[in-house]
C-alpha cells in the first residue's frame, strides 16, 4: 500500500470522525451527516483508483443499481419503519463483509503480486483467520439483523422465542464458530473450504439463536449491537484484504456502536451477555407480585378493614342526626317554590387538568410511533404553550425500538430539540409538574421495575411518572408492554386519567377540550 493511499485513508477517517462529532449537536447534525457521506465517497473513489479497477465497468453498474435501490427505499420507507430499515442496513453491511471474507478465504481477487508478497512474508495464516472472522461476524450480523427486522416488521413473533436447550445451543454455536476460525490459521488451501463452510453455518446458527430470543424490550440494545457488529465485520474484512480505509472506518462504526450499546445496557440495568445468552431474564406471568408486594397488599387490606369498622360506627351515630336534619330540610323545602334540579357537579377531566396546568411533561413511547401521532403531540404542545404552559418532553434511553427513535419522530414534527430532556435531567421534576401526558409508553415508566423481582424490567431505571400528581395516559389499551409486566400506575385511580384508543384520536379530543 502506497504512502499517499495511507494518507488519504487517514484523512477520510478523520473526516468521518468529525462528521460524527457534528451529528451530536442539532444545529450541525445535517452538515455532519453530509461530511461523513462525502468522506465515504472519497474513500470509495480512492479505493477504486489504487486497486486498479477503475476500468471495470461492472463496478459502476453495481453502484448504479445500489443507488437506485437505496434512493427508492429512502423515499418510500415511512418513519415508523425506520427501526427495521436500520436493522436491514446493518445486516447488509455484515453480509457485504462476509462476502469479502469468503473471497479472501478462497484466495479470489488477489493479484499475483499480492499472492507472492503474502507467500514471501508468511502472512497466509493471518489472512485466513481474518477472512474467517469476517465471515463469522458478518453472518452473525446478517442473520441477526434479518430476524430483528422481521420482528420489528411483525412478520416474526415480537415476543422472545426460546427453544429447548436454547442457551446451551447458543453457546455451542459460538464456541464452534471460534474453533473453526482459529483452525483456519493451521489448515492448508484444500481444507480451507471446509473451515469456511463450517464457519458460515455455525455463525449463521448463532445469529439466529441469539436474535430470536430477543423481545421488544431488548430491541434497542440489539439494534445498537448489530450496528457495532457491522462495523467490526467491515474492519476485519479490511484486515483480510489490507485496506487501511476499511479498517479505520469499520473500527469507528464498531467502537461508536459498542459505546452506544453499553449506554443502552446501563439504561436497562442489563448486561450484554445476559441479552445474548438469555441469562438473568425470566418471563413473568401477568399480574405477578413479589412477596413484599403481597405483604404490603395484606397490610393495606387490614388497614382498610379497620377504617371501615370505624366508619360504620360513625355512620350509626350520625343516622339519628341525619334523620332529624332531613325532616327539617323537607319541611323548609315544602315552603319554597319548585326550582329546576341543578346538575350534579362533575369531577375533573383530562382536558380540564391540562387546561389548568402550567408545567406539563410529555412522555412519548413506541405507541406514538405506531399511531404516527407525533404531529398531534406537537399540536397539543403548541396549544398548551399558547395558554402559557411550559411543555417538556421526557425521553427514556430505550424508548421505541432503536436508539434515538423518539428524537427522530419528534424532529419530524419540528419539535424544538431543546425541549427534549434525557431521563437523568428530568426525572426529579415529575413530582413538581402539574400534569404528565403519556403517549404510548409503558415499560419505560412502569414503577414495577423498582420492586418486581424476577421480571425483565426489574432494576431498570424508569421515568418517575408515578410521582406526578396528575397523569394522563393516552395508550391504545392497558395491556402490559413488551416486557409482559403489569403497570400499577394504571390502577392508581386518583390523579390518573385513562384516555384509551388510537393516539391520534385521543390527542384530538384533548386538543378540542382545550379550545
Amino acid at each position: 500500500m502506497s504512502t499517499i493511499q495511507i494518507i488519504i485513508s487517514a484523512f477520510t477517517a478523520l473526516l468521518v470522525l468529525a462528521g460524527i462529532s457534528m451529528m451530536s449537536k442539532v444545529k450541525t447534525a445535517v452538515a455532519g451527516n453530509l461530511l461523513s457521506a462525502l468522506a465515504m465517497l472519497i474513500g470509495v473513489v480512492a479505493t477504486l483508483l489504487f486497486a486498479g479497477v477503475v476500468s471495470v465497468w461492472t463496478v459502476y453498474v453495481a453502484i448504479l443499481i445500489g443507488a437506485l435501490i437505496g434512493s427508492t427505499m429512502a423515499r418510500r420507507v415511512q418513519m415508523i419503519q425506520m427501526p427495521q430499515t436500520v436493522a436491514l442496513f446493518n445486516g447488509l453491511g455484515g453480509g457485504a463483509s462476509a462476502l469479502v471474507g469468503i473471497l479472501s478465504a478462497l484466495r479470489i481477487g488477489f493479484s499475483e503480486d499480492q499472492i507472492a508478497a503474502i507467500d514471501a512474508g508468511g502472512f497466509w495464516p493471518f489472512v485466513q483467520v481474518t477472512a474467517l472472522l469476517a465471515v463469522a461476524v458478518g453472518m452473525i450480523t446478517l442473520v441477526g439483523s434479518l430476524v430483528a427486522a422481521g420482528k420489528l416488521h411483525r412478520v416474526l413473533p415480537q415476543k422472545p422465542i426460546v427453544w429447548k436447550g436454547h442457551s446451551v445451543c447458543t453457546l455451542l454455536f459460538l464456541v464452534v464458530t471460534l474453533g473453526f476460525v482459529i483452525a483456519g490459521a493451521f489448515v492448508g488451501e484444500g481444507a480451507m473450504t471446509l473451515c469456511l463452510v463450517c464457519t458460515l453455518v455455525a455463525a449463521s446458527l448463532f445469529g439466529l439463536w441469539f436474535s430470536v430470543r430477543v423481545g421488544g424490550a431488548d430491541m434497542p440494545i440489539t439494534i445498537s449491537l448489530l450496528n457495532s457488529l457491522s462495523g467490526v465485520a467491515g474492519s476485519i474484512a479490511g484486515m483480510a484484504i489490507s485496506d487501511v480505509f476499511l479498517v479505520a472506518v469499520g473500527g469507528i462504526v464498531g467502537a461508536s456502536g459498542l459505546l452506544l450499546t453499553q449506554i443502552m445496557c446501563r439504561a436497562m440495568n442489563r448486561s450484554l451477555l445476559s441479552i445474548l445468552l438469555g441469562g438473568g431474564k425470566k418471563s413473568a406471568p401477568k399480574q405477578q407480585a413479589t412477596d413484599s408486594q403481597n405483604e404490603a397488599l395484606v397490610k393495606r387490606v387490614m388497614d382498610l378493614e379497620k377504617k371501615i369498622k370505624e366508619l360504620e360506627e360513625l355512620v350509626k351515630n350520625l343516622e339519628g342526626r341525619v334523620a332529624t336534619l332531613t325532616a327539617q330540610v323537607d319541611a323548609a323545602e315544602a315552603q319554597k317554590p319548585a326550582a329546576a334540579e341543578a346538575p350534579a357537579p362533575k369531577g375533573p377531566t383530562a382536558a380540564s387538568v391540562l387546561a389548568a396546568a402550567k408545567d406539563v411533561i410529555i412522555v412519548p413511547g413506541y405507541g406514538m410511533a405506531l399511531a404516527q401521532a407525533q404531529h398531534q403531540v406537537r399540536q397539543l404542545a403548541d396549544k398548551l404553550e399558547s395558554r402559557g404552559a411550559r411543555v417538556r418532553y421526557a425521553i427514556h434511553p430505550v424508548a421505541g425500538r432503536m436508539p434515538g427513535h423518539m428524537n427522530v419522530l419528534l424532529a419530524e414534527a419540528d419539535v424544538d430539540y431543546e425541549k427534549l430532556y434525557e431521563m437523568e435531567a428530568i426525572n426529579g421534576d415529575f413530582k413538581n409538574a402539574d400534569a404528565v401526558v403519556v403517549i404510548g409508553a409503558n415499560d419505560v415508566l412502569n414503577p414495577a421495575a423498582r420492586n418486581a423481582e424476577g421480571t425483565p424490567i426489574y432494576g431498570m431505571p424508569v421515568l418517575n411518572v408515578d410521582e406526578a400528581p396528575e397523569v394522563i395516559v393516552c395508550n391504545f389499551d392497558l395491556k402490559p408492554g413488551y416486557a409482559g409486566v403489569e403497570n400499577p400506575l394504571y390502577t392508581r385511580g386518583k390523579g390518573v386519567y385513562l384516555e384509551l384508543g388510537d393516539a391520534k384520536e385521543t390527542l384530538a379530543r384533548l386538543i378540542a377540550g382545550l379550545a
